[in-house]
Parts: C-alpha cells; sequence; structure tokens
C-alpha cells in the first residue's frame, strides 16, 4: 500500500520530498483508488478561496465597467465666468439641438444643401463678429466636383457633383504657411437625424472654433475646420476639400470627428501613417484618453463595416492624423434613434475637453511646422483604464518584447532546476509540452463547446439574446467556458501527471509555465510581424515571469491564502487591462452584429468571440482548479449557473433580442427599398417587369421576427435564383456590399410612385475588336451604374477622369464595376462613355449593365402605402426606406 503524505509543513517544501524514482515504483504497486485519494489528500487550497477568487473577479469586472463608464460633468453657460477658456457643453449642446432639429439631412436635400449650410454659416458668423483682435479668421463656401476609387467594402468609383464645404480658418498676424485641419461632416444617413454621426462633431468643432476665437494667445499655426457636407456619400466631400481646395496644401495634420455609437467615450482608433508625434501629443495633451494600437488593427482589418474620411484624407491628401469615433451605444447608429436625447452633455465635455487641448497642442507646438522631419517610425499605444496613455516606439518595443522572451525562457529554466528534485530535466521538457498540448486541448474544447451551446440556441430560436442585455453573453458563453477549461484540465492533469510526487503545486507550475510560455512564442510571432498589439502578449508574458521569480526566490515558503494573494498581485494588472480591452470590443461589435448581415451567424460569431476571449483572459486562473480541495463544488455550481440560465432564456421573454425602451435601445433594423425592377432580355424588346419591397436583412433574425405585426412579411421570399441571373441579385444595391449583405428577401407589391429616371443608350463607333457606348441617367440625386464583361471581354476605358476600379465581387465568376454617382440640390445628369475589348470571335452580348436609382428624400422618398406598410413595424424596430429602381439590360 502506498503512504499517503500527509499537508504539514514539514512537506510542502518541494526540496524536502523523496525522490521521483521511489515514489513511481510505489504507484506501480498501488492502484486507481489510491492515486484518486493522494489527489484529493494533496489539494492545499479550500475551495472556498477559488470561490471567494471568481467572485472578486465578479467584483473587478462591475468596476472595470463602472470606471469605463464615466464621464466628466458637463460644463454649463452659467458656469462660464469659473472656467473661463474652457469648452463648455451646453453650447455644444445648443448647437447640435439646431442642427438636428433640420431632421434627416440627406446630401443632396434641401435640409442638407440649404437650411444646414444657413445653420452652419449663421453660427460661424456670430463666432466670428465675437473673435478676439489677435485671432484671424476667414471663411469659405466650396462647392466640389470630382471622382475617385474607393476601395471599401467590395470597392467602387465615387462620382459627385455640386457637394458643398464649410470652411473656416483661425490663425493671427504669424501668416503661418502650416494648418491643423480639424474634419466632421455635417449630413446624415437615411431617416437618421445624425445627432452622434456626425452633428456631435460638428457642434464640438463650433465650440472649440468659439473658445479659440476668444482666445487672447496667439496661434503660431492655423487651425481649419471643415464643415463637410457629403461624407455619408460614401466620403466624396473630404475628397473635393483635400484635392481641390485652396488651402489644402498647407494642411500639415488633421484630426477627423465621428462616430459609429452614441455617447459614452471618443476612442482614437487610427493614427497614422508614421509621424508618431501625434500620438505624443495625444498622450502629453488630453486630459481623458482612451486609445489602443489593437482598436487601429481590428478596423484597418476590415472587420469593423465602415470607414471614415481619414482614408481620404491619407490617401489622397498624403496627410497623417488622429481618427477619433464615439463607439458606445452603437445601437442607434445610422437609425431614427440617433437623437439629441441620447447624447450626455458629459460625453460632449469629454470629446470637447480632448479635441480642444489636443488642437492647442498641435497648432502651438514647433513640429507642425517640419513634419517630414517626424515622420518616420510608428509607436505601440494604449491607455491605461483611461488614466494615462502608455507608448513606446517600435525601436523601443522590439526591445522591450525581446527582452520578456529571453527573461520568459529564462523563468521557465530556472522552475525546471528547482523541480530537478522531483522532476528531472528532461522529463520537465516532456511534461511541459504535455501541459502546453493540455492548453490546446483547453482552447479546442471551449471552442468546440461554445460552438454547440450556438448551435443549441440557434435551433431554439434564441438567437442574439445577448443584443439587449450583454449580460446573456456571460452565462451563455464565459461560464461554459470557465467550466471547460477547468474539467479538461482536471482531468488532463490526472491522466499525464499522477506520477509526480507532491504534485499539486509541482503541477500547478508545470501548467503556469505552460501558458507563459505559449503567450511567449505569441509575442515572438508578434514581433516577427510587426503586430502593435503584441503589448498584450508581452503583458501575459512578462507578469507570469515576474511571478514565478517571486515565488521562487522570496516566497517560497507560501502555500496558502498568501500564496493567492501573491498570485492576485502580479497578475491582476495585465488581467485588469485585458478585461478593460474586452468590454470596448464587446460594446464595438455585439451592437455591429445588428447590422452585419443574415449571411452572417451573429450567434455563432459572439459565442467564438467571447469564448476566446475569456479562454484567453482567465488563463491565469485556470490552473488554480489543481490547488482546490473539493472541485466539484466548483464546477458543479457553475455548471448549475450555465443551466439555469438556458431555462431562463427558453422559458422567460429575457431572451427577446431587441428592445424600445428608450432608456435601453437596442432596435432590430431593417432596410426597405421599394423598388421597380426592369429585365431588358438581349433576344427580345418587351421587358420583364416585377414590383415590390425589398427586404435587407441585417442580422440572422431577418425578416420573420416581424410576421406578427406586418402580415405580409409571411410572404417575403429568399432572393436567391435571381442573384444567379442578374448582376447583384437584380436588386437596387446603393453601394457595392455583396460580401457583406447578400441574404436578402423580396416582397411583391404595389408600383413605386416616383417620377422614374430617363436612361439613353447610345453605342459608339465600332472596331472589329471594340464596342462602346455613351450611357446617360436623367434621375435623382443618387444613382448607379453597374455592369459586368462576359467571359473574354474586358473594360479597355472609360470616359471618367478616375481609373477604373474592379469590385472584390465576382459574378458567376466575372468582373464586376461598380459607379456610384451622388449630387448636390443643383441637377446634373451622369453621363459616361464606356469602351470594350472583344474578341474577333465572340457571339451574344457583351456586357449585363444595370442601372439603379434611389429617391432617399422628399416626396418620391416613399408612396401613402408604402408609408403604411412602414408603421406596421413594432417600437422595437428601426426602418431606413426609400423607393428606388433598377433597371438591366444585355448589350
Amino acid at each position: 500500500m502506498v503512504e499517503i503524505p500527509t499537508m504539514s509543513k514539514s512537506n510542502t517544501n518541494l526540496r524536502q520530498r523523496k525522490p521521483i524514482e521511489r515514489h513511481h515504483d510505489e504507484l506501480a504497486n498501488g492502484d486507481d483508488k489510491l492515486r484518486k485519494l493522494k489527489f484529493k489528500s494533496h489539494a492545499p487550497l479550500p475551495a472556498s478561496h477559488l470561490l471567494s477568487l471568481l467572485f472578486f473577479i465578479l467584483i473587478v469586472f462591475a468596476a472595470v465597467i463602472v470606471i469605463e463608464k464615466q464621464l466628466p460633468v458637463g460644463l454649463k453657460i452659467a458656469d462660464e465666468q469659473k472656467h473661463s477658456g474652457r469648452f463648455i457643453a451646453e453650447r455644444a449642446h445648443n448647437y447640435l439641438k439646431k442642427i438636428t432639429a433640420l431632421g434627416p439631412r440627406v446630401a443632396g436635400s434641401h435640409a442638407n444643401e440649404v437650411l444646414a449650410v444657413n445653420l452652419l454659416t449663421k453660427d460661424i458668423g456670430d463666432i466670428m463678429k465675437g473673435a478676439a483682435p489677435n485671432n484671424i479668421l476667414e471663411f469659405d463656401l466650396q462647392t466640389v466636383s470630382g471622382e475617385f476609387p474607393l476601395e471599401f467594402l467590395d470597392g467602387m468609383t465615387n462620382v459627385y457633383r455640386g457637394l458643398q464645404n464649410i470652411i473656416v480658418k483661425i490663425g493671427s498676424h504669424i501668416k503661418s504657411p502650416h494648418s491643423l485641419l480639424i474634419n466632421c461632416h455635417f449630413d446624415s444617413y437615411i431617416e437618421s437625424p445624425g445627432a452622434s454621426d456626425d452633428g456631435a462633431g460638428c457642434a464640438v468643432m463650433l465650440e472649440i472654433l468659439r473658445v479659440l476665437s476668444k482666445s487672447d494667445k496667439i496661434l503660431r499655426h492655423n487651425i481649419i475646420f471643415l464643415f463637410n457636407g457629403g461624407e455619408e456619400n460614401f466620403l466624396p466631400a473630404s475628397h473635393g476639400f483635400i484635392t481641390q481646395h485652396k488651402w489644402a496644401r498647407e494642411v500639415r495634420a488633421f484630426i477627423n470627428l465621428e462616430a459609429c455609437g452614441a455617447g459614452g467615450r471618443e476612442v482614437l482608433f487610427q493614427a497614422g501613417p508614421s509621424h508618431p508625434w501625434l500620438l505624443e501629443t495625444y498622450s502629453e495633451e488630453v486630459p481623458y484618453p482612451f486609445a489602443s494600437s489593437m482598436a487601429q488593427e481590428i478596423f484597418q482589418s476590415g472587420i469593423v463595416p465602415g470607414d471614415t474620411d481619414f482614408r481620404i484624407f491619407r490617401d489622397f491628401g498624403n496627410v497623417s492624423g488622429l481618427d477619433f469615433a464615439w463607439s458606445a451605444n452603437g445601437y442607434v447608429y445610422h437609425t431614427k434613434f440617433d437623437s439629441i436625447e441620447n447624447i450626455p452633455l458629459g460625453s460632449l465635455q469629454r470629446t470637447g475637453d480632448n479635441i480642444l487641448a489636443l488642437a492647442r497642442g498641435m497648432a502651438q507646438g514647433h513640429k507642425l511646422a517640419d513634419v517630414d522631419s517626424h515622420r518616420l517610425g510608428h509607436l505601440v499605444f494604449f491607455d491605461f483604464l483611461g488614466a494615462f496613455v502608455v507608448r513606446w516606439p517600435m525601436a523601443v518595443s522590439d526591445l522591450v518584447n525581446i527582452t520578456t522572451v529571453i527573461l520568459s525562457f529564462y523563468t521557465i529554466y530556472v522552475n525546471a532546476k528547482d523541480a530537478a528534485k522531483i522532476v528531472p530535466p528532461q522529463k520537465y521538457v516532456l511534461k511541459l509540452t504535455q501541459c502546453v498540448a493540455g492548453v490546446w486541448i483547453t482552447w479546442l474544447a471551449t471552442a468546440i463547446t461554445v460552438f454547440a451551446i450556438a448551435m443549441l440556441v440557434t435551433a431554439l430560436g434564441r438567437t442574439m439574446s445577448w443584443y439587449a442585455r450583454p449580460l446573456w453573453a456571460f452565462f451563455l458563453y464565459v461560464i461554459p467556458t470557465v467550466l471547460v477549461s477547468m474539467a479538461i484540465t482536471l482531468v488532463h492533469a490526472k491522466y499525464y501527471h499522477k506520477d509526480i510526487d507532491v504534485w499539486p503545486w509541482q503541477i500547478f507550475q508545470l501548467y503556469y509555465d505552460a501558458y507563459q510560455l505559449i503567450w511567449t512564442i505569441v509575442l515572438m510571432i508578434g514581433i516577427v510581424m510587426r503586430i502593435r498589439s503584441s503589448f498584450i502578449a508581452m503583458m501575459w508574458s512578462v507578469f507570469p515571469l515576474i511571478g514565478s521569480l517571486l515565488r521562487a526566490k522570496i516566497f517560497s515558503s507560501w502555500k496558502d491564502g498568501r500564496w493567492l494573494l501573491l498570485h492576485i498581485g502580479t497578475m491582476g494588472l495585465p488581467f485588469v487591462q485585458s478585461f478593460y480591452l474586452i468590454v470596448a470590443a464587446l460594446y464595438l461589435f455585439i451592437p455591429i452584429m445588428g447590422r452585419s448581415g443574415a449571411g452572417n451567424n451573429s450567434e455563432l460569431l459572439i459565442a467564438l468571440m467571447v469564448g476566446f476571449e475569456f479562454v484567453l483572459l482567465f488563463s491565469f486562473a485556470i490552473p488554480i482548479i489543481l490547488l482546490v480541495k473539493e472541485t466539484y463544488r466548483i464546477l458543479n455550481l457553475l455548471l448549475g449557473l450555465f443551466l439555469l440560465s438556458i431555462a431562463v432564456l427558453i422559458f422567460t421573454p429575457l431572451g427577446f433580442p431587441y428592445s424600445g425602451d428608450p432608456n435601453s435601445l437596442a432596435p432590430q433594423r431593417f432596410m426597405l427599398a421599394h423598388t421597380r425592377r426592369t429585365f431588358h432580355d438581349y433576344s427580345t424588346s418587351t421587358p420583364n417587369e416585377t414590383t415590390g419591397y425589398w427586404v435587407i436583412d441585417f442580422d440572422i433574425n431577418s425578416p420573420h421576427t416581424v410576421d406578427k405585426y406586418v402580415p405580409d412579411m409571411r410572404k417575403a421570399m429568399p432572393v436567391d435564383q435571381d442573384c444567379v441571373d442578374h448582376l447583384y441579385c437584380g436588386m437596387p444595391y446603393i453601394v457595392p456590399v455583396m460580401n457583406l449583405i447578400w441574404k436578402t428577401h423580396w416582397l411583391p407589391g404595389p408600383m413605386p410612385q416616383i417620377q422614374y429616371p430617363q436612361v439613353k443608350i447610345q453605342p459608339q463607333v465600332e472596331t472589329k475588336s471594340t464596342r462602346g457606348w455613351n450611357i446617360t441617367i436623367d434621375g435623382p440625386a443618387h444613382m448607379a451604374i453597374l455592369f459586368s464583361p462576359v467571359q473574354g471581354v474586358d473594360l479597355l476605358r472609360w470616359s471618367l477622369s478616375s481609373p477604373p476600379l474592379e469590385t472584390t465581387y465576382l459574378w458567376n465568376g466575372r468582373k464586376t464595376y461598380f459607379i456610384y454617382f451622388g449630387r448636390g440640390d443643383k441637377f446634373e445628369t451622369f453621363d459616361v462613355n464606356l469602351e470594350f475589348m472583344v474578341p474577333k470571335d465572340h457571339e451574344g452580348h457583351i456586357i449585363d449593365l444595370a442601372v439603379t436609382s434611389h429617391y432617399l428624400f422628399g416626396n418620391s422618398k416613399s408612396s401613402v402605402s408604402f408609408k403604411n406598410f412602414v408603421k406596421q413595424f413594432p417600437p422595437w424596430t428601426a426602418v431606413c426606406y426609400w423607393s428606388s429602381t433598377y433597371e438591366s439590360w444585355l448589350l
């Protein structure tokens, strides 16, 4: 019989343990029951310790969320005497109230091109009248036309005519030839009052302009305020400014104000390219930082379905800058709920204080006058709980990361050396390898588990419960992640490491080293691939190595609750910082799931995202299960919580994914286009025509969630065969997003009551190898030409000044082109010549051509019957609707 050692002070020290060889022989003569008994008896910590840790983690979660939501007190106009030279949130709020009172301001509409322009011009005029004499203010109203390729979503060519920009420059008698540009856009999305996107940005700029104009401090360099009138038209107005305006040549850097949410904190999510001085100035000047190079890498990866004027200034102006956006409460973004009621004074105050301080710092600094000498370099940057920004150049980052890798491997070597009396070095390497494999198995098991739960939830018809109540993601995916990780670790340790004496402490160290080794390898990959968000892997490598050294060299005798406190102390900072980043990511991505398209299983995406993030976040806590007695108490508690949550999800209405409550809005999005579709066949003169409602499905539950309220929706048919037969599914896509929004429905309906566009297609002079057409369209302010040459035919040239840009969407294996046309309130036709290279032996048609038109405002936007149809939708929905046409030809 194997003697079971007791847990006394005399046998807790690893160096006093009997040799592994003797223990191995004893185990060979024992049985499984004794091994299990040995496993339990060696656990040094009571289950209450781990329960206390898990409860403490919940407290940390709550504290980080509270900190993340903190906003400064918004200053009132009555407080202005006490706060001279400060940004006054109430005044910005008043500007915003006037802008949003105009309603939706779609580019080309009277509200945008006349009312908004007049309003902003008047407010700017009032500010200029009250300016201090040492400040020189200049005003310009620019009308712009142009065209450019835009590699956004599927890719498109943007043609614009007659859009407007309002521009103010503030400088001094110094007459500096260098300027800082600050940009917002005053147009809004269809149906949206545009309070956050981007009325608030313009209101903030107006108040900053007022504060600077009244200041007695002389500006070293100029600041140009660009209020652009066409961002939602896919960035044309900013292109018109940076490529055509007389002041564009003096812009040395820019600040762009945007939104993909409402209120909350503005995040610096893009910086550069290069020019690390921009981030240095930001970190030194702003009072409330919120920035991360990880956010920049995520946005520029294309995961977030959006873009900003940052791209235009960078790509067409060759200027570097900083891109800011509100990201909280993304539920109201581009909906009728984006109103002033969802913009707290604290958000305006925070953004105003930050941008004012940043603008002053950049305009008063010497680097703006010599940006070329500060061009080179990239910064790794992130803020810690909004208190301060950590930043260092890539060279310093490389030095820190490489040093961390070396020290990490050294501490693993030290741990192996210290354990030599129990596990020989060669065997330690084998055991460590097994533990690394065990961690990978844990991650795989977690992925399988959350995948299975997502499929179960989908089968039960309870998808997206976390959309309106993000806490559901915790119960559905975080708890199972922790449960499975601990259970797999426990089983893996019992099976692979039952031959190690005094095993709880030593096995814990093996799994601890395994996690550290994995993070170190990830860090090495980040160094090689120049990934700036590798600072996360660096934190999860450097703090574990510090913990290992402390335990091995200073606190080796701590094997009780003090050990747990030491472990929490060393791992607390990367845990808190990582959770802070996870919260920001979830605030961004959960609302995005409501507009990511029905073709994407948002339940599965969130399940995998949450599982991945939290299995990494809990990597410091998972191995503690090896040190705990009565592990079944922990596992049973987690399992019980999960099963209870599933029961509540199934049998109560708490799992309903949407909310129309003004205090917690989470509406389901619907986009409807009342459409006439006309298809001209190649062989006959009689076109095929259908009319009805095109339903763009924005999430996995669309469109039948509203069948009870909108009975006609039961007749909606999936658009499948049309996607094979017709270019862009024979539907009036307003922007090329087939790679994202490809799952839609068609509902037969009455004829739209609109003045239909006039399309003229005139053949050009033909040769043996070329064919060409001139296409002229008289129609609304928003139109598009889509075409796809047949196999073997290539676009030779077109009349646009912008070079042809193929979309990334292949239709039946064929190239496609998307030309978007938008104009101001002045009527202009859309005219383009297309010429193609055709093989000599070609027979049949040469291209599929389609023309779409979109009536986004005015009387043609919707008929009485269409409005009545929209009114049937329940209050927990946000419906964006307009009338449109799609007409195609085989040429």
